[in-house]
């Protein structure tokens, strides 16, 4: 992976950069939860008209673009396909669960009061 690297600026210690991993580390969630609210919604979509969960096309196009990612950003494809797979299997469950509970919610994220 390329990794942007250089002098630590004055001001950076360690405490301060795991201040800042932490700081991405909480949006990096926020944007996975984000992201199942929305496989939730496309599932929902998907009862409501009777499409198929599964799209292998849609999978393979998700795929497809974490790899062209690790390879515009130096990224190991390996990684990013494994990570894919996770998230992608959970959205599947996610997806499965709403369709067949019949849209009751069960197995949707929490969102968390602002």
């Amino acid at each position: 992976m390329s990794v942007r690297t250089g002098p630590l600026e004055g001001t950076e210690d360690l405490e301060s950069l795991r201040t800042h991993l932490d700081a991405v580390d909480a949006e990096l969630l926020d944007t996975i939860r984000e992201r199942l609210e929305t496989c939730l919604r496309i599932g929902e979509y998907k009862r409501v008209n009777d499409v198929a969960m599964m799209q292998p096309h849609r999978i393979a196009a998700v795929q497809g673009r974490a790899a062209r990612y690790a390879e515009e950003h130096g990224i190991d494809p390996a990684f990013l396909r494994r990570l894919y797979d996770t998230i992608i299997a959970e959205t599947c469950r996610l997806e499965d669960e709403w369709i067949a509970s019949g849209g009751t919610g069960a197995g949707a994220p929490q969102r968390r009061a602002s």
